[in-house]
């Protein structure tokens, strides 16, 4: 058992145990330009654990595993602030310190006049295959993180990208997931 602190006035105990969400469960969430929650779904609360309120206003990186690397925050995020969506196999922690895997959708959503306004986010269980396969790759990015910095660590996924003929991570994602374009997930709208 792990203990885990999650803000200064949060600590968890991590049983390390995983969580799945059923074939036909999907999550949806929405955030704003910061990350924080503004909205998610009656799944999205049963996966994590917390109340159908208990998240609104508080950023999403609540919810981070410490067996994610930085840097593939760092992607994701750069995907959607230049008005891309994106892909990612994403490690939570649950509300009691168990875990989910998660394949997630990310989509931004924009206003009127073109600007970004929030972020919507569409979760599925993650293939366990694909699991087993971006282990190793989120370990050793990881291990780059703690032994040098996040710049090492994006490098390094850079590298990997291109080792495998990949231009984007989005890409592996979905080569890793088997996905046809990723087309895994319904359209989503809110």
């Amino acid at each position: 058992m792990h203990i885990i602190i999650r803000d200064k006035k949060e600590q968890i105990f991590s049983s390390n145990r995983e969580v799945q969400l059923s074939a036909s469960e999907e999550t949806v969430s929405r955030t704003d330009i910061y990350g924080n929650i503004l909205y998610y779904n009656h799944t999205f609360s049963k996966i994590s654990g917390y109340g159908t309120k208990e998240l609104i206003r508080r950023p999403y990186s609540i919810l981070r595993h410490p067996d994610m690397p930085k840097a593939i925050f760092y992607f994701i995020w750069q995907t959607l602030l230049a008005g891309n969506s994106t892909h990612a196999l994403i490690k939570n922690f649950t509300k009691d310190g168990n875990y989910y895997w998660q394949l997630i959708k990310f989509k931004v959503q924009k206003d009127n006049q073109n600007n970004t306004i929030s972020f919507l986010s569409q979760g599925r269980q993650a293939p366990k295959q694909a699991i087993k396969d971006i282990e190793p790759l989120y370990k050793k990015l990881l291990e780059n993180e703690k032994k040098y910095n996040i710049d090492s660590s994006i490098k390094a996924l850079l590298a990997f990208l291109n080792s495998n003929n990949m231009a984007t991570y989005n890409d592996y994602i979905c080569r890793v997931c088997k996905e046809r374009r990723c087309s895994l997930f319904s359209s989503f709208t809110m």
